[in-house]
Protein backbone atom coordinates (compact mmCIF):
# COMPACT_ATOMS: atom_id res chain seq x y z
CA UNK A 1 0.00 0.00 0.00
CA UNK A 2 2.96 2.30 0.90
CA UNK A 3 3.80 2.11 -3.26
CA UNK A 4 0.74 3.73 -3.72
CA UNK A 5 0.78 6.36 -1.36
CA UNK A 6 4.16 7.08 -2.71
CA UNK A 7 2.73 7.14 -6.33
CA UNK A 8 0.04 9.47 -5.62
CA UNK A 9 2.54 11.75 -3.99
CA UNK A 10 4.92 12.21 -6.76
CA UNK A 11 2.33 12.45 -8.97
CA UNK A 12 0.83 15.26 -7.07
CA UNK A 13 4.23 17.00 -6.69
CA UNK A 14 4.65 17.15 -10.66
CA UNK A 15 0.78 18.27 -10.85
CA UNK A 16 1.57 21.15 -8.32
CA UNK A 17 4.92 21.87 -9.67
CA UNK A 18 3.32 22.21 -13.45
CA UNK A 19 0.53 24.25 -12.47
CA UNK A 20 2.69 26.83 -10.22
CA UNK A 21 5.25 27.05 -13.06
CA UNK A 22 2.73 27.38 -15.93
CA UNK A 23 4.27 30.67 -17.11
CA UNK A 24 7.56 29.42 -17.39
CA UNK A 25 7.28 26.08 -19.17
CA UNK A 26 7.20 26.01 -22.65
CA UNK A 27 3.89 25.11 -24.61
CA UNK A 28 4.36 21.61 -24.60
CA UNK A 29 5.66 21.11 -21.18
CA UNK A 30 1.91 22.88 -20.48
CA UNK A 31 0.56 20.34 -22.31
CA UNK A 32 2.36 17.46 -19.87
CA UNK A 33 1.63 19.24 -16.99
CA UNK A 34 -2.28 19.44 -17.71
CA UNK A 35 -2.02 15.76 -18.10
CA UNK A 36 -0.69 15.05 -15.11
CA UNK A 37 -2.86 16.98 -13.26
CA UNK A 38 -5.72 15.25 -15.42
CA UNK A 39 -4.28 11.82 -14.36
CA UNK A 40 -3.72 12.93 -10.16
CA UNK A 41 -7.79 14.06 -10.51
CA UNK A 42 -8.98 10.51 -12.18
CA UNK A 43 -6.41 8.25 -9.70
CA UNK A 44 -7.35 10.55 -6.70
CA UNK A 45 -11.07 9.96 -7.75
CA UNK A 46 -10.29 6.29 -7.77
CA UNK A 47 -8.34 6.17 -4.57
CA UNK A 48 -10.95 8.22 -2.44
CA UNK A 49 -13.91 5.80 -3.52
CA UNK A 50 -12.09 2.58 -2.79
CA UNK A 51 -10.94 3.79 0.74
CA UNK A 52 -13.67 6.08 1.96
CA UNK A 53 -16.87 3.98 0.05
CA UNK A 54 -15.58 1.00 -0.03
CA UNK A 55 -16.26 0.66 -4.53
CA UNK A 56 -15.19 -2.41 -5.94
CA UNK A 57 -16.73 -1.62 -9.48
CA UNK A 58 -14.90 -1.77 -12.38
CA UNK A 59 -12.70 1.22 -12.70
CA UNK A 60 -11.28 -0.07 -15.77
CA UNK A 61 -13.48 2.41 -18.15
CA UNK A 62 -11.95 5.44 -16.82
CA UNK A 63 -8.28 4.12 -17.48
CA UNK A 64 -9.33 2.55 -21.10
CA UNK A 65 -10.41 6.19 -21.38
CA UNK A 66 -7.12 7.41 -20.32
CA UNK A 67 -5.22 5.47 -22.22
CA UNK A 68 -6.63 7.68 -25.52
CA UNK A 69 -6.03 11.28 -23.56
CA UNK A 70 -2.22 10.27 -22.27
CA UNK A 71 -1.02 8.77 -26.20
CA UNK A 72 -2.86 12.04 -27.80
CA UNK A 73 -1.02 14.21 -25.26
CA UNK A 74 2.27 12.42 -25.26
CA UNK A 75 2.20 12.40 -29.59
CA UNK A 76 1.67 16.13 -29.16
CA UNK A 77 4.31 16.62 -26.90
CA UNK A 78 7.18 15.28 -29.14
CA UNK A 79 5.26 16.52 -32.26
CA UNK A 80 6.17 20.17 -31.04
CA UNK A 81 10.10 18.81 -30.19
CA UNK A 82 11.50 16.58 -32.32
CA UNK A 83 13.04 18.10 -36.03
CA UNK A 84 12.90 15.42 -37.99
CA UNK A 85 10.97 16.11 -41.01
CA UNK A 86 10.05 11.97 -41.50
CA UNK A 87 9.08 11.24 -37.83
CA UNK A 88 6.94 14.65 -37.81
CA UNK A 89 5.12 12.76 -40.39
CA UNK A 90 4.76 9.24 -38.48
CA UNK A 91 3.78 11.44 -35.58
CA UNK A 92 0.64 13.10 -37.70
CA UNK A 93 -0.33 9.65 -38.53
CA UNK A 94 -0.33 8.29 -35.54
CA UNK A 95 -2.65 11.38 -34.03
CA UNK A 96 -5.02 10.60 -37.00
CA UNK A 97 -4.38 6.30 -36.28
CA UNK A 98 -5.01 6.09 -32.46
CA UNK A 99 -8.27 7.27 -31.71
CA UNK A 100 -9.32 4.71 -34.46
CA UNK A 101 -7.09 1.88 -33.51
CA UNK A 102 -8.15 2.86 -29.83
CA UNK A 103 -12.00 2.87 -30.85
CA UNK A 104 -12.01 -0.89 -32.68
CA UNK A 105 -10.01 -2.13 -29.85
CA UNK A 106 -11.96 -0.63 -27.40
CA UNK A 107 -15.33 -2.31 -29.00
CA UNK A 108 -14.43 -4.94 -30.69
CA UNK A 109 -11.16 -6.55 -29.35
CA UNK A 110 -12.24 -6.47 -25.97
CA UNK A 111 -15.04 -4.31 -24.64
CA UNK A 112 -14.69 -0.88 -22.98
CA UNK A 113 -15.08 -3.13 -19.59
CA UNK A 114 -12.17 -4.80 -20.17
CA UNK A 115 -8.67 -3.72 -20.07
CA UNK A 116 -7.44 -2.56 -23.31
CA UNK A 117 -4.01 -4.27 -23.63
CA UNK A 118 -3.92 -3.67 -27.42
CA UNK A 119 -4.19 -0.04 -27.20
CA UNK A 120 -1.52 0.62 -24.63
CA UNK A 121 1.02 -1.66 -26.48
CA UNK A 122 0.58 -0.27 -29.39
CA UNK A 123 0.67 3.89 -28.13
CA UNK A 124 3.58 2.76 -25.62
CA UNK A 125 5.52 1.18 -28.04
CA UNK A 126 5.10 4.46 -30.05
CA UNK A 127 5.70 6.69 -27.65
CA UNK A 128 9.28 4.73 -26.60
CA UNK A 129 10.02 5.26 -30.20
CA UNK A 130 9.27 8.83 -30.78
CA UNK A 131 10.90 9.21 -27.17
CA UNK A 132 14.46 8.02 -28.30
CA UNK A 133 14.72 9.50 -31.43
CA UNK A 134 14.08 12.78 -29.56
CA UNK A 135 17.24 11.46 -27.02
CA UNK A 136 18.97 10.90 -30.33
CA UNK A 137 18.37 14.20 -31.94
CA UNK A 138 19.42 16.00 -28.44
CA UNK A 139 22.10 13.97 -27.81
CA UNK A 140 24.08 14.46 -31.36
CA UNK A 141 22.88 17.53 -31.27
CA UNK A 142 25.68 20.59 -31.75
CA UNK A 143 24.13 23.00 -29.28
CA UNK A 144 25.73 23.25 -26.14
CA UNK A 145 22.76 24.21 -23.98
CA UNK A 146 23.02 21.96 -20.89
CA UNK A 147 20.58 18.66 -20.99
CA UNK A 148 20.16 19.41 -16.83
CA UNK A 149 18.14 22.15 -17.70
CA UNK A 150 15.89 20.95 -20.79
CA UNK A 151 13.08 19.79 -19.44
CA UNK A 152 11.85 18.78 -22.43
CA UNK A 153 14.52 15.69 -22.38
CA UNK A 154 13.59 15.12 -18.82
CA UNK A 155 10.01 13.97 -19.33
CA UNK A 156 11.37 12.14 -23.00
CA UNK A 157 13.55 9.85 -20.15
CA UNK A 158 10.74 9.39 -17.70
CA UNK A 159 8.77 8.00 -20.76
CA UNK A 160 11.34 5.89 -21.61
CA UNK A 161 11.49 4.36 -18.51
CA UNK A 162 7.88 4.02 -17.63
CA UNK A 163 6.87 2.55 -20.86
CA UNK A 164 9.77 0.12 -21.54
CA UNK A 165 9.09 -1.50 -18.19
CA UNK A 166 5.45 -1.86 -18.00
CA UNK A 167 4.25 -2.24 -21.83
CA UNK A 168 5.57 -6.27 -22.03
CA UNK A 169 3.40 -6.33 -18.36
CA UNK A 170 0.55 -4.98 -19.63
CA UNK A 171 0.48 -6.66 -22.94
CA UNK A 172 0.32 -9.97 -21.05
CA UNK A 173 -1.87 -8.55 -18.33
CA UNK A 174 -4.76 -10.76 -19.41
CA UNK A 175 -2.84 -13.71 -19.69
CA UNK A 176 -1.12 -13.32 -16.39
CA UNK A 177 -4.46 -12.82 -14.30
CA UNK A 178 -5.95 -15.30 -15.82
CA UNK A 179 -2.95 -17.78 -15.66
CA UNK A 180 -0.80 -16.75 -12.93
CA UNK A 181 -2.36 -14.38 -11.03
CA UNK A 182 0.10 -14.34 -8.02
CA UNK A 183 3.02 -13.39 -10.39
CA UNK A 184 0.65 -10.35 -11.97
CA UNK A 185 -0.07 -8.78 -8.71
CA UNK A 186 3.94 -8.68 -7.47
CA UNK A 187 4.30 -7.21 -10.58
CA UNK A 188 1.76 -4.25 -10.03
CA UNK A 189 4.77 -3.04 -8.19
CA UNK A 190 6.55 -2.53 -10.92
CA UNK A 191 3.82 -0.60 -12.56
CA UNK A 192 3.90 1.70 -9.34
CA UNK A 193 7.40 2.25 -9.22
CA UNK A 194 7.96 2.91 -12.60
CA UNK A 195 5.58 5.76 -12.10
CA UNK A 196 7.04 7.18 -9.34
CA UNK A 197 10.16 7.44 -10.83
CA UNK A 198 8.74 9.04 -14.52
CA UNK A 199 6.78 11.22 -11.97
CA UNK A 200 9.27 12.43 -10.25
CA UNK A 201 11.73 13.20 -13.35
CA UNK A 202 8.50 15.37 -14.55
CA UNK A 203 8.44 17.12 -11.52
CA UNK A 204 11.97 18.29 -12.22
CA UNK A 205 11.21 18.79 -16.15
CA UNK A 206 8.98 21.42 -14.51
CA UNK A 207 11.35 22.74 -11.72
CA UNK A 208 15.01 22.59 -13.40
CA UNK A 209 13.71 25.85 -15.68
CA UNK A 210 12.94 27.60 -13.51
CA UNK A 211 16.61 26.88 -11.55
CA UNK A 212 17.83 27.31 -14.88
CA UNK A 213 16.27 31.15 -15.19
CA UNK A 214 17.14 31.36 -11.39
CA UNK A 215 21.03 30.84 -12.32
CA UNK A 216 20.90 33.44 -15.26
CA UNK A 217 19.81 35.98 -13.18
CA UNK A 218 22.46 35.65 -10.81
Amino acid sequence: MYLKYLYLVSLAISSVAGICLQSKLTKQLKAVALLCVYTFLLELSVFFFKQEFGYEGNTLPQYNFFILVEFIFYAYFFKQIVKNVYLQKVIKLFLFMFPVLWYTFSFYSFNILQWNSYAFVFGGTFIIFFALIYCYEKLTSEETTSLFNEGEFWIAIGLIVYYTCVVPYMGMFHYLTENYEQLAVKLKKLNLITNIIMYCLFAYAFLCRTIKTEKSSL
